[in-house]
């Protein structure tokens, strides 16, 4: 059987500063990594002396936490600057228990590891952040701005056509155009690393397709699966499908009649699955256009894309009116 190394020697080889303390806060002991970063002999740093190392700033926050484990001789974990051996201010974690002999309280134990490096990293990575968020905003603005100028420059086309056909597709492009730029806006609102409830975004995005496209006739029916969360990469190409097929259906399914019903339906067929499907009860698409990929419609043509872009499969059936349904990955 291996030796056992002496108690003392192990705390001097520990890859971390160790010290104790009495009841009374004064500390009795350092082991021999704490005096290799402090430079100072161990007389120096007893009792209360090791503190003439600790930055002016942090000792009145530290003797107040210190204060309260100290009075209810409970963990307690801080950081703090102190002074190294070459001069160099660095952070250090501590972390202290108290220390019970036969039921009496005794003082504490401690230990604190050097996390400068760490700290500096984190707050690199902090700076990156914000320099993004502000790059990101300010792309933003001005892919919004753009967009409204795209829209405007669209109407104005519009009401100078002469042809009707074409100012109906100029007025369609232009209110293409808004609605994505209402579901970018509403996205770019929710941080890049966070989910979105599915669900309300999705009836959100049907309810102002419907509301911009000016058919007040035209009633969605809603079933939404609550708690499907899915990260803003993925809703955004979704949302957009919804808002291409809804405005397709409210502009050209119900041209027979003026009103309509639009079903959007959410649910998980089967686990890390979800599925969307958006239908309506109007006159279905023209035979050229019942497939897949169909070409003869702008909207249509751009939701296959999307789809890709979600990582989702797309099936178009036309019975009794249009039905797109979209299965993805969700967790």
């Amino acid at each position: 059987m291996a030796a056992q190394a002496e108690p003392s020697l192990l705390v001097d080889y520990a890859p971390v500063m160790l010290w104790q303390a009495g009841p009374d806060r004064a500390r009795s002991f350092f082991n021999q990594p704490w005096l290799d970063f402090t430079g100072r002999p161990l007389e120096a740093e007893l009792g209360f002396g090791w503190m003439e190392g600790m930055h002016p700033e942090d000792r009145a926050r530290c003797e107040q936490v210190c204060q309260q484990g100290f009075a209810s001789r409970a963990p307690f974990t801080l950081d703090f600057r102190l002074r190294r051996n070459d001069g160099e201010w660095r952070w250090l974690l501590e972390t202290a228990r108290p220390l019970c002999q036969d039921g009496q309280f005794t003082g504490f134990l401690g230990s604190c590891v050097d996390i400068t490096d760490m700290r500096q990293a984190m707050e690199e990575r902090r700076r990156a952040l914000a320099e993004r968020e502000l790059l990101l905003a300010e792309l933003h603005h001005r892919v919004k701005n753009n967009a409204q100028a795209t829209t405007s420059f669209l109407g104005l086309q519009a009401s100078r056509a002469t042809s009707p056909e074409v100012a109906a597709a100029l007025r369609g492009a232009a209110t293409r155009v808004m609605l994505a730029t209402l579901v970018q806006d509403r996205m770019f609102r929710i941080a890049e690393n966070a989910t979105i409830d599915l669900g309300a975004e999705l009836l959100a995005t049907a309810q102002a397709a419907v509301d911009v496209v000016g058919r007040p006739g035209i009633v969605i029916e809603a079933e939404m699966e609550p708690g499907l969360l899915l990260p803003v990469s993925q809703a955004t190409p979704l949302a957009l499908i919804v808002n291409e097929l809804v405005v397709n259906a409210a502009r050209h399914a119900f041209a027979d009649r003026p009103a309509g019903t639009i079903r959007l339906a959410l649910r998980r067929p089967a686990p890390g699955l979800g599925e969307l499907m958006v239908a309506d009860d109007g006159v279905g698409l023209p035979e050229a256009q019942r497939r897949n990929t169909p070409q003869g419609c702008l909207g249509l043509h751009l939701v296959p894309r999307l789809a890709r872009q979600a990582h989702a499969s797309l099936r178009l059936d036309v019975d009794g009116g249009t039905k797109a349904t979209l299965r993805f990955a969700c967790g």
